[in-house]
């Protein structure tokens, strides 16, 4: 497993700390690389991250990356807000894939890809007690094999921030997995999870949830060490003046669009229902009408629908703010998940009418709710949509005082001053 540690950066660096005050010390395992954050997860992850290093507190970042290594100028990117940063990859050699069959008689796949032994263990250990941590903030589940064993070698709290309910989350997935090779890994990431998630929280000194729904399910099972912490909401640019047209310097290019990783399972039959199940019947009455699907790494099942479709495939858009602004109408037409979907908080910030199915807006607040047209089959989908783009009529911009009540920044600094208590500073 190659570690791209920080060793590099840190004298370039260091002077980014010269002026702040620093109050607690956390040890960070994001389950992946945080940045760039070009999707839901590395979203959550990252605004965290900037609200953590805003308030004092002093990072040292562990995280995976997968195929293609993190760009220099990525990793600088993330030492604005890190003192250390120190990026796994996960490996894909024959041994790795053995050392990592062996570990699924324990772990979940997600789980035993991002387990590290030996010496490169050790060697991680002695930077972390190096480093000297206030506690371990395990920030998704995945990289709790390694929290776990930092925690207890080093004797600090152990608290934890879900993503989702992840073996139910998990299992939407395999139900809504296409193929038998997508089928398989969904199957082995299924391996043992509940009862892992179960452990990790059980073992954290306090976990936070990402949605009310999801603290109150495990409430409901006698965990009663959760607390809420929603996604953090960043403002692009100033309030819509005109409800019917978002920013008025960017025209819209699209009718309808939508924008999400194109390579996650409930993403992707998303898509495949939108466009073979509600495309056709707004097709019937606005045969022009134009879509984009904008995202990161969409799967050869997108490339081909979109094409067949007659679609705009947009691949790794460059701003998610310009995506959002080209379409006269936003949708989310995502039929399984968990927790609270960013791109729906996203969405409401650009003062356009958006549809979207129940799931779409799941773990929201029923203020934040009332946004959004919500249709869960496709002609009321599809009958949404056309009332959208055939009127003028739109669901009003929401008010940022709204957004900012359930997802602004100072929710952290409550957060914080829990976690100092926690580690007893």
């Amino acid at each position: 497993m190659q570690s791209i540690s920080t060793s590099k950066f840190e004298n370039n660096l260091g002077w980014l700390y010269k002026d702040k005050f620093i109050n607690m010390k956390i040890t960070l395992i994001c389950q992946e690389i945080p940045y760039p954050a070009i999707h839901g997860s590395r979203i959550d992850m990252w605004r965290r991250i900037k609200a953590f290093a805003d308030r004092g507190v002093e990072l040292q970042i562990i995280c995976w990356w997968f195929g293609t290594p993190p760009l220099a100028e990525e990793l600088a990117e993330i030492h604005k807000h890190a003192r250390q940063v120190h990026a796994l990859e996960i490996e894909q050699t024959s041994l790795s894939r053995l050392r990592r069959a062996t570990d699924l008689l324990t772990y979940p796949l997600g789980t035993s890809s991002r387990r590290i032994k030996g010496q490169k263990l050790a060697d991680l250990r002695q930077q972390v007690q190096e480093f000297s941590p206030d506690l371990i903030f395990l920030d998704g589940l995945h990289g709790g094999a390694i929290a776990t064993i930092l925690s207890r070698d080093l004797n600090v709290p152990l608290v934890t921030r879900s993503h989702n309910i992840e073996h139910l989350y998990v299992k939407k997935l395999f139900n809504a997995a296409i193929g038998i090779k997508d089928r398989i890994k969904k199957y082995l990431s299924l391996l043992h999870l509940e009862r892992y998630e179960k452990e990790i929280l059980a073992n954290s000194a306090l976990f936070y949830d990402i949605s009310a729904d999801d603290l109150k399910f495990w409430q409901q099972l006698n965990f009663t060490n959760g607390r809420l912490l929603p996604p953090i909401c960043e403002f692009v640019g100033s309030p819509p003046s005109d409800t019917s047209t978002g920013n008025p310097e960017l025209k819209s290019t699209y009718d309808l669009v939508f924008l999400g990783n194109l390579n996650t399972e409930n993403n992707v039959a998303g898509v495949i229902w939108f466009l073979s199940d509600v495309l056709p019947i707004i097709r019937e009455r606005l045969p022009t009408v134009t879509v984009a699907i904008a995202g990161f790494k969409p799967v050869d099942r997108i490339v081909e629908i979109c094409g067949t479709a007659g679609v705009s495939l947009i691949v790794s858009p460059v701003s998610a703010s310009d995506t959002y602004q080209s379409g006269k109408v936003l949708i989310n037409p995502i039929l399984t998940g968990s927790g609270v979907k960013i791109k729906s908080i996203e969405m409401l910030q650009f003062g356009k009418s958006i549809v979207s199915t129940s799931e779409g807006v799941s773990g929201l607040p029923m203020a934040v709710k009332e946004y959004f047209r919500i249709a869960d089959d496709p002609v009321a989908f599809a009958d949404a949509a056309i009332e959208f783009l055939s009127t003028d009529r739109v669901i009003p911009a929401i008010d940022r005082q709204l957004l900012a009540t359930h997802f602004g920044t100072d929710m952290m600094t409550n957060a914080i001053a829990e976690l100092k208590s926690i580690a007893k500073i």
